[in-house]
């Protein structure tokens, strides 16, 4: 399957080239997603068709036999469709059906047809329905590479997945058991070198009081600010006026990371944490794709893949920085905050650095 989808929206005659229709419906079923022109004879049937074209990514237009009913503005829908789409510049799939005699093809339908046909437009003919399918590979996966669209939705990952269904209350289980789980792979390897290393035993104790010192639990981990870490981004870089995915990696210090999230308001949820991580990396990620691709004038959606920000903040709830405070059966009711403990760390680095 495709890994990013698309919003086409499909402008045509009501009633009107059913089979053809349905030959788009198959081939587009797992390439993008559609919405379609309604009846001329409902009220809302313009706006309707101009919300959809104002939020598509293409537009493919279907000229069969029928001009279809015309609207109090002396147009149909699918006409006044095809105006719009032109109007907002969007990238159009023209496809139009050979009338080898004039004869039962209404004027307006003509008059329709020369003006796509004279217009700057990719148009792609054919007799019956059975042509449609060899003409859509060739029509899609032409527009798809001339035409680089911002938008479409990307294909989430296993572990996306798995992450947005569960509860709140799982995800808290699963961060916690995950790092139990670290922390007592690293507590076997240490008494498996007891015997030859008794400094690094020695040290491992003092740093497991420490830890028991600041937090009540058993899997808390301390982080040291100054350390490093690096996290995988996506973003879009736009050069010569064609839009390009990158997909990059950026380090991060722990102390950037305390004081974004001192920047949140007191509570926030998982979705607001992200953003804060997104606004961090922007401006390196700016820096870092301008440096490699100097032909690049402008920067933007840089996002944290999934897999790092759940680690993130995995890490963040092992070192006792963050705690939740409100959560429910939905992910939309996780609420978190930042603990005094973290709060005190970076005033304590603060204070350090004043001296």
């Amino acid at each position: 399957m495709p890994h990013r989808r698309y919003h086409i929206h499909v402008i045509c005659a009501d009633n009107d080239q059913l089979l053809v229709l349905d030959s788009v419906a198959i081939f587009f079923q797992v390439r993008a997603f559609l919405t379609y022109d309604v009846s001329s004879k409902l009220p809302k049937a313009s706006l309707y068709g101009r919300q959809c074209i104002d939020s598509c990514d293409y537009a493919l237009m279907i000229i069969g036999d029928s001009y279809g009913a015309v609207q109090k503005t002396g147009v149909s829908q699918m006409h006044l469709s095809y105006l719009n789409a032109k109007a907002k510049a969007k990238p159009l799939l023209i496809f139009i059906k050979n009338h080898y005699q004039e004869t039962g093809v209404s004027r307006q339908l003509q008059e329709l047809i020369k003006l796509v046909s004279r217009q700057d437009n990719q148009i792609y003919y054919y007799d019956t329905e059975d042509d449609i399918e060899a003409l859509l590979v060739q029509a899609y996966y032409s527009a798809v590479a001339s035409h680089k669209v911002r938008g479409g939705w990307v294909r989430a990952t296993e572990e996306m997945i798995k992450f947005s269904r569960q509860t709140v209350a799982e995800r808290l289980a699963d961060l916690l058991s995950k790092n139990t789980n670290t922390n007592t792979n690293t507590n076997t390897n240490t008494n498996t070198n007891t015997n030859t290393n008794t400094n690094t035993n020695t040290n491992t104790k003092k740093e497991r009081s420490v830890d028991e010192g600041f937090a009540a639990d058993n899997v808390s981990k301390p982080i040291v600010l100054t350390q490093t870490f690096d996290v995988q981004y996506s973003a879009q870089a736009y050069e010569g006026g064609n839009l390009k995915d990158v997909t990059r990696e950026v380090i991060l210090s722990w102390q950037e990371v305390l004081i974004t999230l001192m920047k949140i308001p007191s509570t926030f949820s998982s979705y607001g944490l992200q953003n804060a991580i997104n606004r961090l990396i922007a401006p390196k990620a700016e820096i870092d794709i301008k440096n490699d691709m100097p032909n690049v004038h402008a920067v933007s959606r840089c996002q944290i893949s999934q897999d790092d920000l759940n680690n993130l903040q995995r890490q963040l709830v092992s070192a006792n920085w963050i705690q939740l405070t409100t959560y429910g059966t939905r992910l939309s009711q996780e609420l978190w905050k930042l603990t005094f403990y973290a709060r005190g760390l970076l005033e304590a680095e603060n204070a350090q650095t004043d001296e």
